[in-house]
């Protein structure tokens, strides 16, 4: 054995379920009971933990006095483990409260247990005397540990993730959340109070919600082809064979829905893996279906009801009574019996019969799900029912996996499932999540890797956790029963094949052929690569030269169980390997995979290096998201206290961070910007310190936080003059008119803005795209418009795009933004929707979800305006949605504006009354474009019945907001909607002056659309 072989002998990771159960009032038990008896209780109890333990499946880890620590999963892994725990809990439970109490002359209480179950990770080695037979290491056994500390007397508390969505086995309390000691995370629990009547994985995942049936036509059009040749008199055996998770089931649920329902007569039974699977286990569930049997009835009164439905079915049946009660355990019934060897052959022949029966009555379709765990004797009697003249038989059979010794299915049609295309995944994604932004759809649908069980999951985990892409990373954590699913297909393969898949998942989800071929030999036309694409876990990447991981989830459950050791060493000698044989002009394209190998194996100095230069490629090509994540890699990497060099270095990059972090900004990256002012602070160096305060102010403007910013940005001003550092100090003039012009304060703004232009024009330098100057413009136009003066904000909007058009920069998306708010304002909506457009596209191109949301918002008022469409209502909500839950506040307020006003519009008072309140909100946070608008939803409502307040005090606020602003349009507006109250009223005082005065300010700013609507309203007036 090789060294390496030995130490993961000694030391390896493993996903299992851990078990922890103690009696419970031990030591009061004990207390009130001789020593010898409760020794005899001990025995009693050890005898369970002994017997019901490894029954499951299970590995005692430890006894020591009453407690019990077990573990499933190792040596053998199951991908059912956390319900084979929760299974030897409930025996054991049921085990301990009849042990018999007269084992002491006093009265003693009922006895109990109390257990914990939780699954995850765990590092596991060789045991000893004082550990038990294996050494458990980990949060998964400090978790279990903690749940049976805090579980109740007879209670059994198990994680959510230990068993997902097959909770529904069980009868459970209401989820809830535990905060346990010495664990940071809450942990989610169920109470296990006993089991139910689900008898399927399908039957339990279903219980959660099914989605609609998406894509596998042609599959189902060829199933319902097999049942109309059946009808005709041809018999059929079709298998369908995917991986687990791909849809078997479900795609046969839908089939048998159909036609086969009403025309045939359905047979159905599955197959288990588990310990206490009795044989025969898919036809004495149809024999017990069929004869109307039911577990709990008497064996008496079960072989009573057994020859009553043979009769019925066909007398001649009765012939085979003996054999159907042997084979159902019903013989005891008859002493004769226990004599009487049925041969297996007997047993064959008599279920062959009730087929023949069967069939000959009405076509049979005969449904055999998780056909890979047959056992021997059910494979021969399908063979057996299969050989007979059954010419309306339909067999259909679902299975994992085709193979010798793991399923019979010679002579079969097979359909094999291919994963979710893109399109069928982002369908099923979107019903699972719906209101989900496209940036998470996409990184669902790449991990997934189009796998219908993988998605659901992955969905599941986002509903629950941060709806934030950045941080889906391994989204699926928090569901170990999928990591077992997963790691029980890798468990079963060949030890080379093992080793293999476990070097491919340290490289990363996309594999460069060359490289594991260097490191491993196997190229990609080896032999065991081939037999890792059969298993469905690696297969030819897009780019020639690539192989991929099917499914980003199966890489990295296969990448966290490989050892610590054993994987930093595979990180450096993949990273020493590409940077001394990577193909020659590939440099620039190896450097992200070069900073995250050296960075995984501990080498900083490298992982800072090329995460630096990763980053600038990223950056240049506007490739946003990855500029963020290779920058804060790099400057993770980096210790800046080091040496002077180090903190230069840092500060540099820092600076290049928040550039990427400008058109999409996040709370996360302040932490580094809040660091780069207290190292400068410590430096005494106020030049960088400018420019740390600089930037953080610029981030808390872009979130919308913009009295933070201000603060923020005076200061940096306030440094920026202290050094002379003219050029700084003029970009942070035009962030502050920036920010002023977010806050509605245009006076402060302009000035600002106006000496920003004046200078980046007079400096303007060639071949270099002025961003600065560009958005600059665009603020200035944003200020125009709001105030009325539309053809000069136009003009400005003009120069600013002219300026940046074509480039590809991100900046043309947050133009093309405040373009189409602009438009919105003077009610020029075609226009305002076509800009909106134009932004998501660039949006999408630098995978900006700011931009996104704030085009996708934009563009839905606009199509709301002229469409009234829900669809259009929606996209501002998800959106709006969305930019909420990352903490985007930047003009949010006219979101909520938005929705106010479309609500009160489709008289949903209720939800338009909570938008225009959270738009007031925004407004005391210095952001007021949105409040004249809620105020005016709200004078409606109040019209309709449906106010707090008189129609006549919101409208007085709206044009306190409007007047205070200088927003002539709104005045404008505001006058409209008093004119179209009193109309809708039957009051006609003032309704001709309001309208005369809102018509000339419409006229005034080239308004036509709303110079119209005053028109009409005049005209219904009179």
């Amino acid at each position: 054995m090789t060294n390496r072989r030995q130490e993961e002998a000694r030391s390896q990771r493993r996903y299992l379920a851990i078990l922890f159960s103690d009696l419970s009032d031990s030591a009061r038990l004990a207390a009130s009971m001789e020593a010898e008896e409760f020794s005899d209780l001990l025995s009693h109890l050890w005898r369970a933990y002994e017997d019901i333990i490894p029954r499951h499946g299970g590995t005692i880890v430890q006894i020591r006095g009453d407690g019990l620590l077990a573990s499933f999963g190792y040596p053998e892994t199951h991908e059912d483990d956390g319900r084979r725990a929760t299974e030897a809990a409930l025996d054991l439970h049921e085990f301990v409260r009849r042990i018999p109490l007269d084992l002491s002359p006093r009265a003693l209480p009922p006895l109990h247990l109390h257990t914990g179950i939780h699954s995850g990770l765990v590092l596991l080695a060789g045991g000893d005397d004082l550990h038990g037979r294996l050494d458990l290491l980990g949060n998964t056994v400090n978790v279990a540990a903690r749940l049976s500390d805090v579980a109740q007397s007879d209670e059994i508390l198990v994680s959510e993730e230990t068993l997902g969505a097959e909770s529904h086995f069980y009868e459970t309390t209401p989820r809830r959340s535990l905060s346990l000691q010495g664990i940071i995370q809450p942990i989610a629990v169920y109470g296990i109070l006993g089991r139910t009547g689900v008898g399927t994985r399908f039957q339990a995942r279903s219980m959660r919600g099914l989605t609609s049936f998406i894509g596998r036509q042609t599959e189902l059009q060829a199933l319902k082809g097999s049942l109309y040749d059946i009808i005709k008199g041809k018999p059929q055996y079709v298998a369908i064979v995917a991986p687990a998770g791909m849809g078997k089931t479900r795609l046969v649920e839908e089939f048998l829905r159909g036609p086969a329902n009403s025309d045939c007569q359905i047979l159905r039974g599955y197959c288990e893996s588990y310990l206490s699977a009795e044989p025969l286990q898919p036809f004495l569930q149809i024999l017990r279906s069929l004869l109307g049997l039911d577990h709990a009835m008497t064996t008496a009164r079960a072989a009573e009801v057994l020859e009553k439905a043979l009769a019925e079915i066909d007398p001649d049946l009765l012939k085979y009574r003996l054999e159907f009660l042997r084979a159902l355990s019903l013989d005891s019934v008859n002493s004769q019996l226990e004599s009487r060897n049925v041969a297996p052959e007997n047993t064959i022949a008599a279920i062959c019969k009730l087929f023949d029966v069967l069939v000959a009555s009405k076509p049979v379709v005969l449904f055999i799900d998780d056909w890979q765990w047959a056992d021997i004797a059910s494979r021969q009697v399908l063979e057996a029912i299969r050989r007979g003249d059954n010419r309306t038989l339909f067999v259909l059979v679902a299975s994992r996996e085709l193979g010798d010794g793991n399923v019979a299915v010679a002579g079969a049609t097979i359909l094999t499932l291919a994963p979710f295309s893109a399109d069928e995944a982002e369908e099923i994604i979107r019903q699972l999540l719906p209101g989900s932004n496209p940036f998470t759809v996409t990184r669902i649908r790449e991990l997934s890797g189009g796998n219908p069980l993988f998605i659901e999951e992955l969905c599941h985990s986002v509903a629950h956790d941060s709806p934030d892409h950045h941080r889906i990373g391994r989204i699926h954590s928090g569901e170990a029963w999928l990591d077992k699913l997963i790691e029980s297909r890798v468990e079963r393969l060949k030890p080379e094949q093992i080793d293999l898949v476990r070097t491919a998942a340290v490289i990363g989800n996309v594999i460069p052929t060359w490289l594991l071929e260097k490191l491993t030999g196997c190229g990609e036309s080896h032999p065991l690569v081939a037999t890792l694409a059969a298993q469905d876990l690696i297969f030819p990447g897009e780019q020639p030269g690539t192989l991929r991981f099917k499914h980003g989830i199966a890489r990295d459950v296969i990448y966290d169980s490989v050892g610590l050791r054993q994987r930093n060493a595979l990180h450096k000698r993949i990273a020493d390997t590409l940077r001394e044989y990577g193909p020659s002009g590939m440099q620039e394209e190896a450097w992200e995979l070069l900073a995250y190998h050296y960075g995984a194996c501990g080498q900083v100095v490298e992982a800072a290096q090329y995460a630096e230069a990763a980053g600038d490629k990223a950056a240049a090509a506007s490739a946003l998201d990855r500029a963020q994540i290779q920058y804060a890699a790099a400057l993770t990497a980096l210790d800046p206290d080091a040496s002077q060099e180090n903190y230069e270095r840092w500060i540099s990059i820092v600076q290049r961070l928040a550039l990427a972090c400008v058109f999409d900004p996040s709370r996360d990256q302040l932490e580094f910007l809040r660091r780069a002012v207290v190292l400068a602070t410590a430096h005494n160096d106020q030049r960088a310190l400018a420019r740390a305060e600089y930037w953080v102010g610029y981030v808390n403007y872009a979130l919308g936080e913009l009295a933070r910013a201000t603060r923020h940005l005076e200061a940096a001003l306030a440094h920026a003059s202290v050094v002379g550092d003219e050029p700084l100090a003029v970009q942070i003039r035009a962030v502050l008119g920036q920010a002023c012009a977010a806050a509605g304060e245009y006076d402060k703004s302009l000035v600002l803005l106006d000496e920003a232009i004046s200078i980046k024009r007079q400096f303007r330098k060639s071949g270099r795209l002025p961003v600065a100057l560009a958005f600059s413009l665009a603020c200035k136009a944003s200020v125009l418009g709001d105030r009325g003066l539309f053809e000069q904000a136009h003009a400005c909007f003009e120069e600013a795009l002219a300026a940046v058009q074509n480039s590809g920069h991100e900046v043309e998306g947050s133009i093309l933004c405040l373009e189409s708010a602009v438009n919105l304002w003077q009610g020029r909506w075609e226009d305002a929707r076509a800009s909106a457009i134009k932004g998501q596209y660039v949006a999408e191109r630098v995978k900006s979800l700011y931009l996104y949301a704030q085009s996708l918002s934009l563009c839905g008022y606009a199509s709301w305006m002229t469409q009234r469409s829900q669809k259009s209502l929606q996209a501002i909500v998800d959106a709006t949605s969305w930019l909420e839950n990352r903490n985007r506040g930047l003009f949010v307020s006219l979101n909520h504006g938005w929705l106010a006003d479309c609500l009160v519009e489709n008289e949903r008072w209720q939800q338009a009354r909570r938008h225009a309140a959270r738009a007031l909100l925004r407004s005391r946070r210095h952001d007021p474009l949105g409040e004249a608008m809620a105020y005016r939803a709200m004078a409606r409502a109040s019209a309709a019945g449906h106010g707090r307040a008189s129609p006549e005090k919101y409208l007085a606020l709206a044009m306190k907001n409007a007047l205070a602003r200088g927003a002539r349009h709104e005045i404008a507006v505001t006058q409209l909607c008093d004119a179209e109250i009193r109309v809708a009223r039957g009051e006609h005082e003032h309704i001709a002056e309001l309208l005369d005065q809102a018509e000339s300010l419409f006229e005034a700013m080239g308004m036509s659309w709303h110079i119209e609507a005053a028109r009409n309203l005049r005209r219904r007036s009179k």
